[in-house]
């Protein structure tokens, strides 16, 4: 077992795409997430990820958020969205460091978040609690989404 170590997790950007407002996050094992070339690519998946679905293929509000972590294995990208008003929906791909084009799932075998990881969703699962389903008739979409996660932990 490796000792732990914090990681830096930021928020980057809310990013618009087909109809839907991303939160996108990084993470990185060393210093500072600095690829832009996957970053980039990861973007450009958006519309490919989100029309995934699973086998409770619930309603949605168009709003999710991403997780680009630079870790040991490679770089994994994790694209969630709420469905059903309080479920998450998850997507977890793997890019090796040496083809930043390649998405490879790696979810539906049991695979799920690692500690770092949990840490932005578990951010975004207080937030939509706390701004959408709490406010429920009028669910505050607006602070949801600004309402965003930075720190090494």
């Amino acid at each position: 077992m490796t000792t732990y170590k914090p990681r830096k997790i930021r928020f980057e950007e809310l990013h618009k795409v087909n109809g839907w407002q991303i939160k996108i996050y990084t993470i990185a094992k060393h210093g500072d997430f600095d690829n832009t070339i996957f970053y980039n690519n990861a973007k450009g998946q958006l519309i490919k990820w989100l029309a995934l679905t699973n086998g409770f293929n619930s309603k949605h509000n168009n709003i999710g958020f991403l997780i680009l972590h630079a870790g040991t294995e490679g770089i994994f990208s994790l694209i969630n969205w709420w469905v059903g008003d309080n479920m998450l929906n998850t997507h977890i791909f793997k890019t090796d460091y040496n083809n930043l084009t390649v998405f490879e799932k790696v979810s539906g075998n049991g695979l799920a978040p690692c500690v770092w990881e949990l840490e932005v969703i578990n951010h975004e699962r207080l937030a939509w609690t706390n701004y959408v389903l709490k406010q429920e008739p009028q669910p505050d979409y607006n602070t949801y989404l600004n309402t965003t996660f930075s720190k090494a932990l």
